[in-house]
C-alpha cells in the first residue's frame, strides 16, 4: 500500500515548545533536589572539621581548647583562632552542651582537654526537614556524624 505524503505528519512549533519548556522545569526541579543535599552535608562536614581541629590543638599545644558556636549568626571557631566560620543562613543549628560551657543565649563552648577528652556535646545541623548530628564524645574527644 503506497503511503500518501500528505498523511505524513510533523510536529508543530508550539508542540516542541511544550516540549522544551517542560523539559526545563523538570530540569530546574531535579537540580534544586540534587543541591539541597550538598548544603546539608558540607555544613556537618565543617562543623565536624572544626571541632576535631579543636580537639587536635588541645593535644598538641597541651592546653585546654574551646570550640565556640553561636547558633544565632551561624558561626562558630576555635577559641584564639581569629578565623570564624559562618554557614548559609538556611541552616538551622542547635547546640547540646554542658551547663558549665553556655556562654550565652545563643552562644556555647565544647571544651577539649590536652589528653583529647572533652566537656562532651553534639551539633544538631538541620536543613529543610533534614538533620545530621555530630557528637563529641566526653570521656575520649572522638568527633563523628549520624
Amino acid at each position: 500500500m503506497p503511503i500518501r505524503l500528505d498523511a505524513i505528519r510533523g510536529f508543530s512549533l508550539i508542540e516542541v515548545m511544550i516540549v522544551l519548556a517542560l523539559t526545563g522545569l523538570l530540569m530546574g526541579v531535579v537540580a534544586t533536589n540534587l543541591t539541597e543535599g550538598p548544603v546539608l552535608r558540607e555544613s556537618a562536614r565543617e562543623v565536624l572539621a572544626s571541632l576535631r581541629h579543636a580537639r587536635s590543638s588541645a593535644i598538641m599545644s597541651q592546653k585546654q581548647t574551646r570550640w565556640i558556636m553561636d547558633t544565632s549568626n551561624k558561626s562558630f571557631q576555635v577559641e584564639g583562632l581569629k578565623q570564624e566560620r559562618k554557614l548559609s543562613t538556611a541552616i538551622e543549628l542547635k547546640l547540646h552542651t554542658a551547663a558549665s560551657e553556655v556562654l550565652a543565649n545563643n552562644r556555647g563552648a565544647i571544651r577539649f582537654f590536652p589528653d583529647g577528652s572533652s566537656t562532651g556535646g553534639s551539633v544538631d545541623v538541620t536543613y529543610k526537614g533534614q538533620t545530621y548530628k555530630v557528637n563529641v564524645e566526653w570521656v575520649t574527644g572522638r568527633v563523628s556524624i549520624e
